[in-house]
């Protein structure tokens, strides 16, 4: 008989391409896998739905309470709306389940406490880690360290957040990288680039918030005559980018697209970046989605020091690495362009890398040996 899978996401899952993955790959594996999941979008009661991934069409429950990515406190109402609902969702229906599986600390606080006997996987995306002289973000971090303690299992997503998690004990741990799988790229509806230019396009897709530096990455590509930037995701910049868009003939924004779409657009681009804040704790030790997709894609990457596998692209030389300012972004651009002749020479490295280190195969093996020892 199928184990059956409820995972808990605190986004809408459109798109969401590490929870498209691991549900995909459960389903593959044998698992019956159902999403709930928080629309940000609006305010509704409970709807069913489904997802589409790589051909498999997978069960979903958002539960609708309005609320904009980036916008911090301003959001605590709804999370907190969302938080009683999915408790009082999970109590109802958790006898349908053998398996919760919560992803981050805003879904497995208050889902591990309705659990009750169920096997719990807790997959932490970003660990909330906390100042020593914070009360606060040290009642967080206990808090998260009783998860991971009470947990069947816990799942991370680089080998660098085992230092994140000191004094836990987890019962079983597995290592996850942030990896795209080639069946994603290849389904569904393609994406066309909205300019066929000669111009060096640079590709972004994700969370439009200031952290990622993008306001000074739209101002600094809307003064190139030789650049363009193409820009997809949602978050409190669209106005900015939809704006730009309309104003610069070299900025292209195209909304929020499914996964295999980003993958698209990216292919389809010259340089990826992966740019987050160095003095974040979780960006020091991040395993940036775009980092992953530059490897699987062969595309020279633009990051900035000191942030999660900046190592690799150094150690690799397979992009160029640069400081979190506008300036800093200029050069790095300028330098990489600089050296186009080498970038088929940095493509086959990074493919190289993709399928010896970081393929989804080998992280599927990994999510799927977990499940089996549970």
């Amino acid at each position: 008989m199928k184990k059956k899978v409820c995972m808990i996401r605190s986004n809408p899952v459109r798109p969401d391409s590490r929870v498209e993955k691991e549900a995909w790959s459960l389903v593959n594996a044998g698992y019956k896998v159902h999403i709930l999941a928080w629309d940000r979008d609006s305010d509704h009661k409970a709807q069913n739905g489904t997802i589409t991934v790589a051909g498999v069409k997978i069960p979903i429950t958002w539960l609708g309470y309005r609320a904009m990515y980036g916008e911090g406190m301003k959001s605590l109402k709804p999370y907190m709306q969302f938080q009683i609902r999915m408790m009082k969702w999970l109590l109802r229906h958790r006898n349908k389940f053998d398996i919760i599986h919560a992803c981050d600390f805003d879904t497995a606080f208050f889902s591990q406490k309705v659990a009750g006997n169920k096997i719990f996987v807790y997959d932490i995306f970003d660990f909330l880690y906390g100042e020593p002289k914070n009360p606060f973000q040290q009642a967080v971090r206990k808090a998260q360290i009783r998860i991971i303690n009470r947990a069947d299992a816990t799942i991370i997503c680089t080998e660098e957040r085992k230092e994140q998690i000191y004094g836990s004990r987890p019962k079983k741990l597995a290592v996850i990288h942030n990896t795209p799988s080639a069946e994603q790229m290849q389904s569904g509806n393609h994406l066309k680039l909205q300019s066929d230019s000669q111009r060096i396009k640079v590709a972004y897709v994700g969370i439009l918030a200031d952290e990622r530096l993008l306001t000074p990455i739209g101002n600094s590509i809307s003064h190139m005559k030789d650049v363009e930037l193409h820009i997809a995701g949602f978050g409190v910049l669209e106005p900015l980018f939809e704006r730009l868009s309309k104003d610069c003939d070299n900025i292209f924004y195209y909304g929020r697209i499914p996964y295999n779409q980003a993958l698209d657009l990216e292919n389809q681009c010259d340089i990826m970046t992966a740019i987050y804040d160095p003095s974040d704790e979780n960006c020091r030790r991040a395993a940036p989605n775009k980092f992953y997709e530059s490897l699987m894609l062969g595309k020279p990457v633009l990051m900035t020091k000191g942030t999660g596998m900046s190592s690799v692209v150094s150690q690799n030389d397979i992009g160029e690495l640069i400081e979190f300012n506008e300036q800093g972004f200029e050069k790095g651009l300028t330098d990489l362009i600089a050296r186009k002749s080498e970038w088929p020479s940095m493509s086959e490295r990074m493919k190289k890398l993709y399928r010896e280190d970081y393929s989804w195969d080998e992280m599927e093996r990994r999510l799927i040996g977990l499940y089996r020892q549970l």
